[in-house]
């Protein structure tokens, strides 16, 4: 991975070819040596990459790159591959679609042999390191890297650069219904809306989390206190059976409630209820005849 890198992107396009002795290199030819060499070639005519993770391309930032092509050309070639007779991309799909935009009839291409294994690789973790995946996305890639090469979450974040714990947490982005998955690669909502939602107990509550918080427009924050469960309400300190049993004691004297509260210094009162004037004036007689 790192030496592909090393070979064929970011060192200009002298690095990566020496002027040959013999004329003009052909469009579309190879060099015989296996090594690398640039080729211009239709941008229709190439076959996108069958791995590739992105599903949604920004048209704004298309039209953007588009306009750079028109006036300064494609600065980084695009990697391809030979299939037969055909060319396959492994990466660099948005250059190639700017490139058509922009009308060019060709696009500068950089051939390798790459196995199928490698071409997964160079694809995903290409457009990963480069950090313009939507989280779903980014999350497939993970996905497709796992299953693909039998890695571990450890492996995968060893692999892409990554701590295992984001690797861990955009992995479970997978595990929200389709309509939450959609909203979060559109952009509705965002990564902290979506790790808030998966503390949801179902994907219903999640489809219902998730349109509240766009109909709301609720914060990461808000959204978190939407998710977090209920909390039991505190249950009162058990009474020490022998407070119960005066107040049971007093309460049948009475013919009323009365309770005992008592402090840690061993004061406290005694509460006697009433419920209206006469029942207080009853309680009033019952003790001046204690007296």
């Amino acid at each position: 991975m790192a030496k592909a890198k090393k070979r064929g992107l970011g060192k200009g396009l002298s690095a990566l070819i020496a002027a040959p002795d013999d004329g003009p290199v052909a469009a579309a030819s190879e060099p015989a040596d296996g090594g690398e060499r640039i080729l211009e070639l239709d941008p229709h005519a190439i076959e996108p990459n069958p791995k590739q993770p992105r599903m949604h391309f920004d048209e704004e930032g298309l039209q953007e790159l588009a306009e750079s092509i028109k006036r300064d050309g494609v600065q980084e070639p695009i990697i391809v591959r030979r299939v037969d007779e055909r060319y396959e991309l492994v990466s660099g799909e948005r250059r190639v679609r700017a490139t058509i935009m922009a009308g060019l009839d060709t696009v500068p291409a950089i051939c390798r042999h790459v196995s199928d294994a490698d071409m997964l690789k160079l694809g995903l973790i290409e457009n990963i390191q480069r950090e313009d995946l939507n989280p779903i996305e980014l999350a497939r890639a993970y996905q497709m890297l796992v299953e693909e090469f039998d890695w571990t979450q450890e492996q995968l974040a060893d692999e892409v650069g990554k701590k295992r714990a984001t690797v861990a947490n955009t992995l479970r982005l997978l595990n929200l219904p389709d309509d939450v998955q959609r909203h979060l690669a559109e952009g509705a909502i965002s990564m902290g809306h979506a790790r808030a939602l998966l503390a949801l107990p179902s994907a219903h509550a999640q489809s219902a989390g998730c349109r509240r918080i766009i109909n709301q427009g609720l914060s990461v924050r808000q959204a978190e206190q939407l998710a977090a469960p209920p909390k039991p309400k505190p249950q009162p300190p058990a009474k020490d059976p022998n407070i119960v049993a005066i107040e049971d004691d007093l309460r049948r004297c009475l013919g009323t409630r009365v309770s005992l509260r008592t402090s840690a210094s061993k004061r406290g009162k005694i509460e006697i209820e009433y419920y209206n004037l006469d029942d207080l004036e009853r309680l009033l007689g019952l003790l001046r005849s204690t007296r």
